[in-house]
């Protein structure tokens, strides 16, 4: 009785796994347009979200607003400094910072981290955008931006009227990002 139950356990618990990773892909995929459709919901508003607002805190314990960022091109990337491929990504953000931000760009990290870690590695590694943190609410915050998953790095792309017009799971590279920019400004 044992032997002939252990198969059906096995399939059950595979149809779960799977049915589960459809359920995450699902919530991940239906709250903002992806990356790729970027060009089109630039241009047809109605495919665009309205960012939500959120406050968290800088290193120093500042607390900040999205809302200060208003009016401009703002390029927001979840990440985390024990996150390789989050600190993969983050030298060229740095760089498109230096390129775009007196065109209207501006990046805001937001780490999924500690004030100390995240203080810590913007100075090692010589961060030129503000850079946001928490724990739990800045994975609300992540979710509340289309990333059910919480999979990380995540780059979310809003317009200049405050529009979630793209969003990236994984490693955004520099050609897309820089596309992506010049096809907002």
């Amino acid at each position: 009785m044992r032997s002939k139950l252990l198969p059906l356990v096995a399939v059950i618990l595979c149809a779960a796994a799977l049915a589960g990773g459809m359920y995450l892909r699902g919530q991940l995929d239906r709250s903002a347009p992806d990356i790729i459709t970027v060009k089109q919901s630039v241009t047809d508003r109605s495919l665009s979200v309205r960012r939500p607002e959120f406050w968290l805190p800088d290193p120093q314990g500042v607390r900040h607003g999205v809302s200060e960022w208003d009016g401009k091109v703002l390029v927001m990337n979840f990440w985390a400094t024990w996150c390789p491929p989050c600190l993969h990504e983050i030298p060229m953000f740095i760089t498109l910072q230096q390129r775009y931000g007196t065109r209207g760009v501006q990046f805001l990290g937001i780490a999924i981290d500690d004030a100390d870690n995240v203080a810590a590695f913007a100075d090692e590694i010589g961060l030129n955008y503000p850079t946001l943190h928490g724990q739990m609410d800045a994975i609300e915050v992540m979710s509340a931006y289309g990333n059910k998953s919480g999979g990380l790095p995540f780059t979310v792309i809003i317009s200049q009227s405050g529009q979630i017009v793209g969003r990236h799971p994984g490693v955004l590279d520099e050609a897309t990002a820089t596309a992506l920019i010049e096809e907002l400004l």
